[in-house]
């Protein structure tokens, strides 16, 4: 709701396609835990989810087009769409399906090889944010399943490897780490955006301007990758963080989810579906306030776009699917084990 008040402010067009947008997802999201709950072959195509996702991917690179300085948009039919934001779905359900069925050293390291080839295909279409998602994602699911902090560690340290070539490869990178170091002191030329963002913020103080008080089009992207100081001007600070704790409550009941289902696989899927939502989430907003460099990504369920917040509810309805599928699992056992009591 949030989202799609402060994107009619912004624009109606947009706000309306937003709205279309959130209907069909709701729509898709309705069928999600049935078809999880009837379809068990979805736990064993591990390697079909890999090979789908890279072509996926793949013919980004192709047939794609740049747009805002990463090629990782595509056009079908006059409808333009990112590919990569339901690949993390895929990848998800391809690192649960391979780290379900085995967690030895050789099988990791071929399922880390295969994720390595999603993360060099984003960073050669230098969308970095998407690349960054897709590695803490991986890197939490790893941690997960195969419970040894050793693998932990070595993907902090390859993480960090990776920040610095990229620093060094990378032009845009250089110029967001120059922004996000002193926005002021490049104000015109690469601070402007993340200056605007804090001139926003700080003038929306804690209670805010009001809606169409504010100046939120002085930032750009703002209806997307920095909608979160445009709702921090107009609804305030206190109503900024307020929608920060909803962000940390919801995660942490969909941890607290991924924690009690049975079975690897659909643990697995649900710590890494919502490690996708909450990475994202830290990204945007820590972007948007100065706290970490500009990554381009979208803030889940509230900026506008599509493909994000197409792919953004479906996961969280497969969360919940698997939560409902989890909870009638349970019911049966209990109901088979009273069953046994009275005979």
């Amino acid at each position: 709701m949030t989202g799609l008040v402060i994107l009619t402010r912004l624009s109606f067009d947009k706000a309306l396609k937003h709205f279309i947008y959130v209907t069909i997802a709701f729509t898709i999201s309705i069928f999600i835990p049935l078809i999880i709950a009837k379809l068990k072959v979805v736990t064993k195509l591990g390697w079909l989810y890999v090979i789908v996702g890279i072509l996926a991917l793949l013919s980004v690179s192709i047939f794609g087009y740049n747009f805002r300085g990463a090629q990782n948009w595509i056009s079908i039919l006059g409808f333009s769409f990112q590919p990569s934001e339901f690949v993390k779905i895929l990848f998800v359900f391809a690192v649960a399906g391979l780290l379900s069925y085995s967690t030895k050293f050789l099988h990791i390291v071929k399922v880390t090889f295969l994720a390595a080839i999603y993360v060099l295909i984003l960073v050669l279409q230098r969308d970095l944010g998407g690349a960054l998602i897709f590695y803490v994602t991986y890197l939490m699911m790893l941690y997960v399943a195969s419970k040894k902090v050793v693998y932990l560690f070595s993907g902090l340290l390859a993480g960090i490897a990776g920040s610095y070539v990229a620093y060094n490869f990378f032009g845009h990178v250089r110029i967001r780490v120059l922004a996000w170091q002193d926005p002021f002191l490049v104000i015109d030329n690469e601070g402007y955006q993340v200056s605007q963002s804090l001139f926003a913020m700080g003038t929306g103080g804690w209670f805010g301007m009001g809606l169409t008080q504010g100046m939120p089009e002085s930032i750009p992207i703002v209806d997307s990758d920095f909608i979160f100081p445009a709702i921090s001007e107009e609804m305030g600070g206190i109503y900024a963080l307020c929608l920060i704790l909803i962000f940390i409550t919801t995660l942490v009941f969909s941890y607290n989810i991924s924690s009690k289902i049975q079975g690897e696989f659909y643990k697995l899927l649900a710590l890494g579906l919502t490690s996708v939502l909450a990475f994202q989430a830290f990204l945007s907003i820590g972007g948007a306030t100065k706290l970490i460099p500009s990554t381009g990504v979208t803030l889940p369920f509230i900026s506008y776009g599509g493909s994000s917040i197409l792919s953004c509810i479906i996961m969280f309805a497969i969360i919940q699917g698997l939560f409902i599928l989890n909870q009638d699992r349970i019911e049966k056992n209990e109901k088979t084990k009273q069953d046994k009591k009275n005979r």
